[in-house]
């Protein structure tokens, strides 16, 4: 059995790593587990993975509402004026990304989880990393520029680790999915895949992949 540390370092380099191999070994580890629209082409899984990621930032938007202002760093008296939002939004693509000051598991918690959810919306459905990380660095754009561009100016930590801790954290929590399904999921691990690994969870469920060649 492999340790954490030696799994987490495969998985790092494999990240870091995969814009020089061969385009067909990054579809490796998917082809051994059919998983749920993984012959469908890359387009048709971008579109599934949008409307996930519509639905998850939502959620999050909402939350970030209802939340208190030491969380969301938002003056709820000003910050949702049509004027106020008007001209953060002009601020936003005309000025320079700033550092934020965020509470440390904002920035640095929930932002990569925030950036796995959207690697595994696209990657569980069989996409390639590069394809996978493409669709994340997008995805942290839109939320930084459009979700909350009108409220306060795009941070720089955040387009940072949003898109490259999601891709280190997403590409760890699929591998680690794919692992728990091989033999079928315990109860435990059913949780555990919902609160680490949500997108695998709605794309493919938890009935055991058939494997390749049986």
């Amino acid at each position: 059995m492999r340790s954490v540390p030696r799994i987490t370092c495969h998985v790092f380099l494999t990240v870091i790593l995969f814009p020089f191999l061969p385009l067909q070994a990054q579809y490796v580890r998917n082809e051994h587990h059919q998983l749920n629209h993984n012959e469908r082409t890359f387009g048709n899984k971008t579109i599934r993975g949008n409307a996930f990621s519509l639905g998850y930032n939502a959620l999050i938007m909402t939350t970030l509402i209802l939340s208190p202002e030491s969380i969301s760093q938002w003056d709820r008296k000003e910050v949702f004026k049509g004027v106020a939002i008007k001209e953060q939004y002009r601020l936003t693509f005309t000025t320079p990304p700033i550092k934020d000051y965020d509470l440390f598991i904002v920035n640095y918690v929930g932002h990569p989880y925030q950036g796995s959810f959207y690697y595994n919306a696209v990657r569980s459905q069989g996409a390639a990393i590069w394809q996978s990380s493409v669709f994340t660095l997008m995805h942290s754009l839109l939320w930084e520029y459009v979700w909350e561009g009108g409220l306060e100016q795009p941070s720089i930590q955040d387009l940072i680790i949003t898109p490259l801790g999601g891709i280190i954290l997403g590409e760890l929590t699929h591998r680690a999915a794919l692992a728990l399904s091989r033999n079928g999921f315990k109860w435990y691990e059913i949780i555990l895949t919902c609160i680490l690994n949500p997108a695998f969870a709605i794309n493919n469920g938890f009935k055991r992949p058939v494997c390749a060649g049986n």
